[in-house]
């Protein structure tokens, strides 16, 4: 039986990725691709795949592989990790399917929190927000996780390991220079998270530890705790939202 090609596979082929050294830079760091995709995809916009963005990501890992330049000073996880990321972003974008109504919901939303934060001098809760914006939770939630990359953010945003040691909840790109007070700043960051985390809600604090620590998908977490792959996601966003509320209030 014929092996099927995967989207990651497609794509390299689609850039000529070349042969020797770059091919085997490829190959060896396609993980970075799924991981970041995965990010990405929690509350995916309608009509977009997560084997799009997998190509998408492996065309941004191929450039990078060929642009890479060791005499920069750093690691080609380093180099390669935003512009995975950004490759990825940017398909989000071009192949944005939201409709006008939908893009004024989200629009509405973010003036929400902006005034909110005016007014009271913090971010507003889901609740708050929903109130704010006229809209039920859940549609607040839909409509954060469509801006989650540019506002929302995500843990890999938030905290490195300390000592230059990464978890899987640290991100994927470890400090190429550390001095003491980057170390300092992230023991501190790493502190006030684990701080945070251990206010959450407890569902939500599961999805967390499951999604960023155990490093599970999104239709694992749904098995395991007997729920909806949305209403993951939903609880997914919750809990990130939740999260930088605290640590802005601190």
């Amino acid at each position: 039986m014929q092996r099927m090609t995967t989207p990651a596979e497609t794509a390299y082929g689609m850039a000529d990725g070349g042969h020797g050294a770059i091919k085997q830079m490829v190959m060896e760091h396609l993980h970075l691709v799924r991981v970041i995709v995965d990010r990405a995809s929690a509350g995916l916009q309608p009509g977009v795949s997560q084997e799009d963005l997998i190509s998408a990501g492996t065309l941004g890992l191929v450039e990078a592989a060929h642009r890479f330049d060791p005499s920069m000073g750093v690691q080609f996880v380093t180099f390669a990790y935003q512009r995975v990321k950004g490759a990825v972003i940017d398909f989000l974008r071009d192949n944005d399917q939201l409709s006008k109504s939908a893009r004024g919901q989200v629009t509405m939303v973010r003036r929400g929190v902006r005034e909110f934060r005016e007014a009271n001098g913090r971010k507003p809760s889901v609740e708050e927000l929903a109130r704010q914006a006229a809209m039920s939770e859940q549609d607040v939630l839909k409509y954060l996780s469509y801006e989650k990359w540019d506002h929302v953010g995500s843990l890999e945003d938030i905290v490195d390991a300390p000592d230059g040691e990464q978890s899987a909840m640290g991100g994927l790109i470890p400090a190429d220079v550390a001095t003491p007070l980057d170390v300092l700043d992230r023991r501190e960051r790493v502190q006030r998270l684990g701080e945070a985390i251990q206010k959450l809600p407890e569902r939500e604090k599961q999805i967390i530890v499951m999604y960023y620590y155990e490093e599970l998908y999104m239709a694992e977490m749904a098995e395991l705790l007997g729920i909806s792959e949305s209403r993951v996601s939903q609880l997914h966003t919750r809990a990130l939202y939740n999260l930088t509320r605290m640590l802005e209030e601190r």
